[in-house]
């Protein structure tokens, strides 16, 4: 029987297991080919939880870091949530944990981290069809289709969700 732990405090130590997750080989996710500024991303993204910019929810199976959500408030639209970063490890497949994650991050963030957000926002790359039918089965609909970051990367899915109060 497995047992989880799911959280959003974090030590240094879990910040550092937490970014492990996101630099390893993920579900649904090509990170070399679709995100080729990943490396220093995930040095920002370190230290933007550490400061508390980003938050984290975070899965556990024992001490292992398995999973992360990773979201802010979008600092051009301050009543929505970026979702930035969601990453479930190989070892989790089937296990429905990425969906858990989500849901308790968007209910930490409403909760508990910024009550006034009315929309969450989540991007993805349009060859990523798994997480865009993950994201849809989540209650996401897609708002649009942008090459978002302009990196040479290909198109990329824009979805969201209102906030239900």
């Amino acid at each position: 029987m497995a047992e989880f732990r799911f959280t959003n405090e974090h030590s240094l130590t879990d910040v550092a297991n937490v970014v492990d997750v996101l630099r390893q080989p993920r579900l649904w996710i090509d990170t070399e080919g679709d995100y080729p500024d990943h490396s220093r991303w995930l040095g920002k993204t370190e230290a933007q939880l550490v400061d508390g910019t980003k938050r984290a929810m975070a899965a556990y199976s024992g001490l292992q870091a398995i999973g992360t959500v990773i979201y802010q408030r979008d600092p051009k639209q301050p009543t929505a949530l970026e979702i930035r970063n969601i990453s479930v490890t190989q070892y989790s497949r089937g296990r429905h944990v990425g969906s858990f994650l989500l849901r308790n991050a968007e209910a930490e963030a409403v909760q508990n981290d910024f009550p006034d957000i009315e929309e969450f926002v989540v991007d993805t790359k349009l060859t990523n069809k798994d997480m865009i039918a993950f994201l849809i089965s989540e209650g996401y609909d897609i708002k649009e289709i942008t090459d978002l970051y302009k990196l040479g990367a290909g198109l990329d899915v824009v979805l969201s969700k209102a906030v239900k109060k």
